[in-house]
């Protein structure tokens, strides 16, 4: 089951928002294995296999890692 990282997003600069996400996971070698926007509102949630690498963006991006079943 993955790890789960859930950020908030403004839907203004959402395009920017993505493309830093994109660029700082392929410097960090990084690849998520999920990528979804929770329905009605400026949260994304994105899955990781490794705890490492969920802590590192979650830092990253100001988000919140949630127990590994909540999907």
């Amino acid at each position: 089951m993955p790890y789960i990282v859930e950020v908030a997003l403004a839907t203004e600069d959402l395009a920017d928002e993505l493309n830093k996400m994109r660029v700082w996971l392929d410097h960090m070698k990084f690849q998520a294995i999920g990528f979804r926007q929770i329905p009605g509102g400026d949260t994304w949630r994105i899955d990781f296999e490794g705890e490492q690498q969920a802590i590192a963006f979650a830092q990253a991006f100001s988000g919140q890692i949630l127990s590994r079943i909540a999907a």
